[in-house]
Protein backbone atom coordinates (compact mmCIF):
# COMPACT_ATOMS: atom_id res chain seq x y z
CA UNK A 1 0.00 0.00 0.00
CA UNK A 2 1.73 3.51 -1.12
CA UNK A 3 1.43 6.06 1.70
CA UNK A 4 1.24 9.79 0.22
CA UNK A 5 4.34 11.54 0.95
CA UNK A 6 3.10 14.27 3.14
CA UNK A 7 4.07 18.33 1.65
CA UNK A 8 7.23 19.32 2.40
CA UNK A 9 6.95 22.68 5.08
CA UNK A 10 8.05 25.34 3.93
CA UNK A 11 10.18 28.17 5.76
CA UNK A 12 10.29 32.45 5.66
CA UNK A 13 13.78 32.98 3.61
CA UNK A 14 14.85 34.76 7.03
CA UNK A 15 14.07 31.80 9.36
CA UNK A 16 16.60 29.49 6.78
CA UNK A 17 19.88 28.68 7.94
CA UNK A 18 22.96 30.05 6.42
CA UNK A 19 24.50 27.69 3.95
CA UNK A 20 21.37 26.06 3.35
CA UNK A 21 19.93 25.46 -0.28
CA UNK A 22 15.99 26.10 -1.07
CA UNK A 23 13.49 26.74 -3.84
CA UNK A 24 10.91 29.44 -3.77
CA UNK A 25 7.26 28.41 -3.05
CA UNK A 26 5.46 31.44 -2.10
CA UNK A 27 5.84 35.32 -2.22
CA UNK A 28 3.60 36.96 -0.36
CA UNK A 29 3.91 40.83 -1.26
CA UNK A 30 2.53 43.40 -3.50
CA UNK A 31 2.59 43.90 -7.20
CA UNK A 32 5.46 45.92 -6.72
CA UNK A 33 8.08 44.26 -4.41
CA UNK A 34 6.91 40.50 -6.25
CA UNK A 35 8.54 42.59 -9.21
CA UNK A 36 11.24 44.01 -7.59
CA UNK A 37 12.19 40.49 -6.37
CA UNK A 38 11.82 38.92 -9.96
CA UNK A 39 13.82 41.63 -11.02
CA UNK A 40 16.44 40.28 -8.14
CA UNK A 41 16.17 36.84 -9.32
CA UNK A 42 14.03 35.55 -6.03
CA UNK A 43 10.96 34.11 -8.49
CA UNK A 44 8.67 30.48 -7.48
CA UNK A 45 10.68 27.73 -8.08
CA UNK A 46 14.32 29.18 -8.07
CA UNK A 47 16.87 27.68 -6.11
CA UNK A 48 18.40 30.49 -3.42
CA UNK A 49 21.09 29.59 -0.81
CA UNK A 50 21.04 32.05 2.12
CA UNK A 51 24.89 33.16 2.64
CA UNK A 52 24.38 35.67 5.54
CA UNK A 53 21.77 36.35 8.37
CA UNK A 54 21.27 39.80 8.98
CA UNK A 55 19.74 43.03 7.14
CA UNK A 56 20.01 43.00 4.92
CA UNK A 57 20.91 39.33 4.04
CA UNK A 58 22.64 37.96 1.59
CA UNK A 59 21.36 35.28 -0.81
CA UNK A 60 23.25 33.24 -3.83
CA UNK A 61 21.22 32.77 -6.39
CA UNK A 62 22.81 31.87 -9.96
CA UNK A 63 25.89 32.11 -8.29
CA UNK A 64 25.84 35.73 -7.71
CA UNK A 65 25.13 37.22 -4.26
CA UNK A 66 22.75 40.05 -3.22
CA UNK A 67 21.34 41.46 -0.40
CA UNK A 68 17.91 41.42 0.58
CA UNK A 69 16.21 43.79 3.37
CA UNK A 70 14.93 41.28 5.81
CA UNK A 71 11.59 42.98 5.52
CA UNK A 72 11.04 41.86 2.30
CA UNK A 73 12.65 38.31 2.76
CA UNK A 74 10.00 37.64 5.48
CA UNK A 75 7.53 37.41 3.18
CA UNK A 76 9.36 34.43 1.00
CA UNK A 77 8.89 31.20 1.73
CA UNK A 78 11.14 28.21 0.81
CA UNK A 79 10.83 24.94 0.78
CA UNK A 80 14.73 23.11 2.13
CA UNK A 81 16.27 20.91 -0.35
CA UNK A 82 16.92 17.50 0.43
CA UNK A 83 20.60 17.21 1.78
CA UNK A 84 23.11 17.12 -1.11
CA UNK A 85 20.61 18.06 -3.65
CA UNK A 86 21.65 21.14 -4.99
CA UNK A 87 25.66 20.05 -4.39
CA UNK A 88 24.98 17.44 -7.11
CA UNK A 89 23.13 19.66 -9.25
CA UNK A 90 25.81 22.62 -9.31
CA UNK A 91 28.76 19.94 -9.57
CA UNK A 92 26.82 17.81 -12.49
CA UNK A 93 29.04 18.52 -15.67
CA UNK A 94 27.90 18.77 -18.93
Amino acid sequence: MNTPKPAPATVRLDELPPRVCAVVRSVETDDEDTQRLKTLGVCLGRRVELVRVGDPLILKIFGSRLGLSAELARRVRVEVCLPDHCALKEDAGP
